[in-house]
Order: structure tokens, then sequence, then C-alpha cells
């Protein structure tokens, strides 16, 4: 079974053969379609995350999995045929977090499929079938991968972190893959939403879906946007000094900042005036749960949320679809063609 894997950090990845998946019981066998990539990949491949140096290598990459379900152990857990995206986090159940309901904050995790344990750069894998979120017939498998990560991370920032809702305003800084989806579920909540990015292309994407996309760096664009008295939430999808600035620049007295986007040398400073006597409150944002991921799939069944896709390409040109991330010339997300769906 052919794959393409990390071999040695900050070298490219190398096609591989890899052992048919064993399927245990709970499990499904799914034959991979699409492979959605982001920058967590990128950062896994050149050794830059938490779990880098416990690793084990060659490594087969990739979060944001499509396919189609071929068999179950045992059988008949999920209809041959079935059409899904994979919820990476696999969560121990029994820890604090998960008791409480927080799976995403589990402190035994027990995979984390593509990023400790291996991923969707393959043409088949064995998946929990609790780990499966259904997708409609009506949504291509292109658009269909980024939904499990680009799309669930941006609805849980947005609506079940952020309560943005109708009626509110609503500011998202930074449109990439996360941001230019968030931007699109605030407008479908209902908020007056106002977007900021530097890219042309990017921005132009967003004016094309009927954003109000602006500049980040446009003074007079930020204060228009802030207005009088602020918006009612800030979703910064970077996490970058100037960005977490720009979205104190923009919030209103009693809002809320939502920071989905995180580098590990930033560090997060407020005002302790601001903080305090304007009671802004900031939250953490971190992936999704399912029943998000569920929500974020319905909206873009309903045609309210456009999955945005700027580059596309073979499982083998997985390379170069990261030279393009590394060099910030993709719009939205980018995804792996890797299989086909049966007619």
């Amino acid at each position: 079974m052919r794959a393409m894997a990390i071999v040695d950090y900050g070298a490219p990845l190398m096609t591989t053969g890899v052992d048919e998946p064993v399927l245990r019981n709970g499990e499904a066998l799914l034959d991979v379609v699409t492979c959605g990539v982001c920058f967590s990949d990128v950062k896994t491949a050149r050794g830059h995350m938490p779990y880098s140096d416990g690793l084990a290598l060659p490594h087969v990459p990739g979060h944001e999995i499509f396919g189609i379900v071929r068999r179950t152990e045992p059988a008949g857990l999920v209809p041959e045929g079935t059409r899904a995206v994979v919820y990476h986090y696999r969560p121990c159940g029994r820890c604090a977090a998960c008791r409480r309901g927080d799976e995403t904050l589990c402190s035994r995790m027990v995979a984390w499929t593509g990023f400790t344990h291996p991923g969707g750069f393959t043409e088949r894998i064995a998946v929990p079938v609790d780990r499966l979120v259904t997708i409609p017939d009506a949504i291509d498998a292109v658009h269909a991968a980024p939904m499990s990560c680009a799309l669930g991370t941006a609805y849980r920032s947005v609506v079940t972190r952020g309560g943005i809702r109708a009626g509110a305003t609503a500011a998202i800084v930074g449109l990439g893959g996360v941001g230019i989806h968030a931007a699109q579920i605030a407008r479908a909540a209902g908020a007056r939403t106002i977007s900021f990015d530097v890219s042309p292309p990017t921005l132009e994407a967003a004016q094309r879906l009927g954003l109000d996309a602006r500049r980040s760096d446009d003074e007079a664009a930020v204060d228009d946007a802030a207005g009088p008295e602020g918006v009612d939430v800030v979703v910064d999808a970077v996490g970058a000094d100037a960005t977490l600035e720009l979205a104190q620049r923009l919030v209103r007295k009693g809002g809320t900042v939502v920071g989905v986007g995180y580098s590990p040398t930033t560090a997060l400073r407020v005002p302790t005036p601001s903080f305090v006597l304007d009671e802004v409150t900031y939250l953490g944002s971190r992936y999704a749960h399912r029943d998000d991921l569920a929500d974020a799939v319905a909206l873009v069944a309903r045609g309210l949320v456009e999955p945005v896709v700027g580059l596309v390409r073979p499982l083998e040109d997985v390379n170069d679809v990261f030279a393009a991330l590394e060099a910030g010339d993709v719009v939205g997300r980018a995804v792996l063609e890797i299989g086909t769906e049966p007619s």
C-alpha cells in the first residue's frame, strides 16, 4: 500500500510502502479519497511540533481525511460505502477533561491521527467508527477533506467558543485555512462580519465570496471596522503579536477575543486597565468537538458556507504542496487526491 512518509526532519517526504491496516473490534476500514494539508503537517515534517522528539520515523502524516468505508469489524457497524471524514482525536474517555465532555483537552490522548499516529497520506486507514462524521453526497471529495479540521475548528471558534449569533458584530483576523471559513460561519450565524488579511489573493478570494475583507495594515479600514465602540467578538486565526494587538484594538468594552491561531513563541500581552476595567474576555479555542464538526458539515450542505480549496495535487506531489504553504501561496486549504470514489 503506497504512502508518503516523513523519513527525516527537514528532508522531503518519500514514497514508501506500508502494511495493510488490520481492523480491530469497533473499527472501519476507510479507502482514503482525499486528504487536506495544513501548516501543522508542514511543522510535523520539519520536526517543529511538541511531540517531534518522540515521534518514530518513518511517519505517515495527514489529519484531514475523507474516504469511503469499505468494511467494519464486526461487519455492519457502518454501511459499506459510507462517505465520511475522520475526527482525528481519540481521547481516553476517563480523565477529568473527558468526563466533563472536553475531549479536545484529554490529558491521556490514545491516538492523534496524522500527528502522533499514522495519518491519511496513504491509500487506506483503520479508524474507530465513532470517529467518523458522515458527509452528504452533495459535497464533493475535494471540498470534504478540509472539513475535518479547517471547517470544524472555525465553527468551534466562532459559534461554540465565541458565541457569535444574529445581531452581533464580529471581526476575523487572518483569512487562512481556518479564518476564511470562520468569516463565512460568522456571517451565516447572522453577525455583521468584517475580516482582515494582508495577502491580495486571499482578500480577493474572500471578496468573491461576498465577505467584507480588508487589509489589516490599512489604519482607516481598521478604525472604520472598530467604529466608536468596537466589535462584540474578535477571532484571531493567526496568533502573532501583531494580530493580537489588532484584536485588542477592534474589540469593544465587555467584548470577547477568541484565539484559535497560535505560535510557540508568541505570548499574549494584555494591558491590565483594559483587561480589568474594560472587562474584555480572552478565550482559547482548540480544534472542535464532534458535534461542532457535524454542525459545520450541515452549513456546507445547506450552501451557507463554501469550503475554500486553493491547491489540488496528487499524493506524490505533497512536497510541492508543502513548499507552496511555506511560501504563503495557498488560498484556503490545499488538498491531496489519493483515491477515487466508486461511480
